[in-house]
């Protein structure tokens, strides 16, 4: 009896020992990351028969569990990477943010500052002191592109080594990782070592910061399989991969993540790796990468345009000018926006023709050499590949080199392929960067203020490339008269003639056509008649009466004469229901006077002055000063002359059709005080010059801020949801496997009243044992 009630004692004294010790072990680690609450499954032993009945034997431990949901555990780990990667967007898109409104919004304040200083000038193009002031504004510009390249340089860097540093701490993991599977394999019973379980629990949640987390259970074994981004095994068993940066090809500062196994070094997918690498990875490539395309655009449209005006226009000296700015398409930079694989032996140039149609990013271009004729690939900065129309290959495959392509206002002449000749079957694959290094690269080339060229002697004469003809715009002579420098469009419009009669009257009134009236939509022949009680009527060719307008505005079929009408004006309704000023009729009309009104319509040519949006007078054939000329033009050379000249200045032939429109730029012809080209310089600050002409240049600036702080403001905004979504993540996995010390501390309460009863019982059974020796 006291021997089965010692047993008794003992087994509810381990028992409530072992509560104890996971209870006070639960306590310990209520503020250890990662931990989960250890669980002891305590069972009754088995009943023992005896005299009929069965008797207890106590209890005992059955297992340690700790409280531990796997699918809360995932939902932890995937918003922990969602997080990280949000988080680090956003710490670097403040930082690009911050560049855009301090060193990028510089640039754009020295840009102003340049074309004020050009405005300056231009009151004054032979001030000296002026023109060095134009190219001190000239350097500081050239000088703050710079310094954004640098910044936005020194960014990406950092990105770079953030990556190699996180790498190395991602490296770290495996192999701890790959450790705790280790042990997990050796130790016996290792899927209960619930300690060890947490922290390879804790590690792979540390992983899931950089890196999109994947955990495999690997069947008849312990060792989980850890893979990272969209497939790649970091950890397998118990061996673990090592990452790291590697070069690209050809273009060896686009560093990518690779997979090391034993010699072999595998880049892996970027796009979707997740977590902090992955936010970092899309920062440089997506963000920086395009942010130096920009500022590189912009620095190219800046100078190639003032650079055309200079090369274009006359210096203080009377020599044609020369760049201000560095060539854009100097030897050393057609080729440097190429970049090869190593060792290749292909040369291609790229020029800039037309910063109207540039676009930001990178193009590819893959060749390959069938022994006869080489076949090319363009892929533009989207991944497309470009095709022509048909749906051909935009660069056609040939058997001759060099090749010159024009694609998105570049011009690319490929004078080398891979060798001259290359092998049969050789492919290669190059990078074309045509903006990257722009702003690097600009810079001031002019230390002379005399060279600054204010007049631009040379005459631009442009057909609308929208024309629908084919008439052809010419010079009669490249020297201008001073008296017509400026900027002209020429038309064609068809436009009504009016031709007034009144012959056999016997009044004295005076009937007049309105010249230009516009009148396209009332064409035909009219006769006017005033009858005896003196009202005016009108009438078409097949004596229907026509609606006139009288001085109240209301439509009429007579007037009062004497007309009432502001300046004695005779206003009819056309044939779409507008109202048109066709003639004037002044008093002295009697009874039964009748006039005449022919409206037709012809072809004419005008020409326009665009700064004053005034038509030019010009001399037809009679000599006579007139606004339109009729077109085809009837003179024998196809002249056009303005009123007060002797001579003619331009020629336009046959075949313009209605609405066809040409541009005219006449210069002065002396160099001394002149400043067009000063003033087209200062048009650059808004005209519309780049992105197909939607932007100008500042736009561009514009444009890159506006989507930088759109990004910044998304990320923002996905960093708030991402943070609520791991806080829930993270509560629920605290509800099920955090420790409550309120409920601890009543388990230790509790167990040590068991502890102290098991002890009681043991004295019991001792006390008993001691008075049954003592009766024997």
């Amino acid at each position: 009896m006291a021997s089965d009630l010692m047993q008794l004692g003992i087994s509810g004294l381990r028992t409530s020992q072992k509560q104890l010790d996971v209870t006070s072990h639960n306590i310990s680690n209520v503020h250890t990351p990662g931990y989960s609450r250890q669980v002891v499954d305590q069972k009754s032993a088995d009943a023992q028969w005896s005299g009929g009945n069965y008797y207890g034997s106590g209890a005992y431990i059955d297992s340690v569990n700790r409280a531990y949901d796997q699918f809360a555990a995932r939902e932890l780990t995937l918003s922990t990477t969602q997080l990280e990667e949000s988080n680090v967007r956003q710490q670097h898109m403040m930082m690009l943010d911050d560049f855009t409104s301090k060193s990028a919004v510089n640039t754009v304040n020295s840009m102003n500052d340049f074309y004020n200083s050009v405005r300056s000038l231009s009151d004054h193009p032979n001030d000296l002191g002026s023109r060095q002031t134009v190219l001190e504004s000239a350097n500081q510009a050239a000088n703050s592109f710079n310094n954004s390249y640098e910044t936005l340089t020194n960014i990406r860097r950092d990105v770079n080594e953030q990556l190699d540093v996180t790498l190395e701490r991602v490296n770290a993991l495996g192999q701890e990782l790959a450790a705790i599977n280790t042990s997990l394999q050796e130790l016996p019973d290792g899927d209960k070592n619930h300690d060890l379980l947490d922290k390879q629990r804790g590690l792979i949640n540390e992983l899931a910061k950089y890196t999109k987390v994947t955990v495999l259970a690997d069947k008849g074994s312990l060792a989980d399989k850890v893979i990272i981004g969209s497939g790649d095994t970091l950890v397998s068993g118990v061996e673990s991969s090592q990452l790291k940066m590697v070069s690209g090809d050809p273009d060896l500062e686009d560093k990518q993540i690779a997979i090391v196994n034993g010699n072999q070094a595998k880049a892996i997918k970027s796009d979707h790796i997740g977590g902090g690498l992955g936010a970092m990875l899309s920062i440089r490539d997506d963000v920086i990468d395009k942010s130096l395309d920009e500022m590189g655009r912009m620095a190219i449209g800046f100078s190639k345009q003032i650079n055309d005006l200079q090369q274009s226009g006359t210096d203080l000296t009377g020599a044609m000018g020369s760049a201000l700015f560095t060539d854009v398409n100097s030897p050393t930079l057609l080729k440097e926006r190429v970049l090869k694989p190593l060792g290749s032996q292909t040369d291609i140039d790229v020029k800039i023709d037309d910063v109207n149609a540039l676009k930001a990013g990178d193009y590819k271009l893959t060749t390959s050499f069938d022994g006869t004729d080489y076949s090319f690939r363009l892929f533009d900065p989207a991944g497309n590949e470009m095709k022509q129309a048909d749906g051909s290959a935009y660069i056609a495959a040939t058997d001759t080199l060099p090749l010159e392509v024009n694609v998105d206002g570049l011009t690319l002449t490929m004078n080398t392929v891979m060798g001259t000749p290359p092998a049969t079957g050789q492919s290669e694959t190059v990078i074309i960067q045509p903006m990257r290094r722009g702003a690097a690269n600009i810079g001031v080339e002019m230390n002379d203020p005399r060279g600054l060229a204010g007049h631009r002697q040379t005459n631009i004469v442009e057909a609308n490339p929208n024309n629908a003809g084919t008439a052809q715009l010419s010079q009669t002579s490249q020297q201008t008269p001073d008296a017509l420098a400026g900027t002209y469009q020429i038309d064609i419009i068809n436009s009504a003639d009016l031709v007034a009669g009144n012959t056999g009257n016997s009044g004295t009134a005076t009937f007049e056509a309105i010249s230009g009236a516009a009148a396209e939509n009332a064409v035909g022949n009219y006769t006017i008649t005033v009858n005896a009680t003196n009202k005016l009527s009108m009438n078409d060719g097949s004596g229907n009466a026509v609606k006139l307008i009288d001085d109240t505005g209301a439509e009429v079929t007579e007037l009062d004469y004497p007309l009432t009408t502001t300046g004695n004006t005779l206003t009819m309704v056309a044939s779409d229901g507008s109202q048109v000023s066709v003639a004037t009729l002044s008093d002295g009309a009697v009874a039964d006077d009748e006039f005449t009104l022919a409206i037709t319509t012809s072809d004419k040519l005008t020409v326009r002055n665009t700064q004053t949006n005034a038509l030019m007078d010009l001399k037809d054939d009679a000599g006579n000063t007139v606004q339109a000329l009729a077109y085809p033009l009837t003179n024998a050379n196809k002249e056009i002359t303005f009123a007060g000249q002797t001579n003619p200045t331009l020629s336009l032939n046959d075949n313009a059709n209605v609405g066809d429109n040409f541009s005219v730029t006449l210069g002065r012809s002396s160099a001394v005080g002149g400043n067009t080209n000063f003033l087209a310089m200062q048009q650059i600050q808004h005209e519309k010059t780049m992105n197909e002409g939607k932007s100008s240049v500042i736009d561009l600036f514009e444009g890159l801020a506006t989507d930088i702080g759109m990004q910044k403001n998304n990320a923002d905004k996905t960093a708030e949801v991402n943070q609520l979504d791991f806080d829930a993540a993270s509560e629920r996995v605290s509800n099920i496997s955090g420790v409550n010390l309120d409920e601890e501390a009543a388990n230790l309460m509790k167990f040590q009243q068991s502890y102290m009863a098991s002890s009681r019982i043991m004295s019991v059974a001792k006390e008993t044992f001691d008075t049954l020796m003592r009766t024997v």
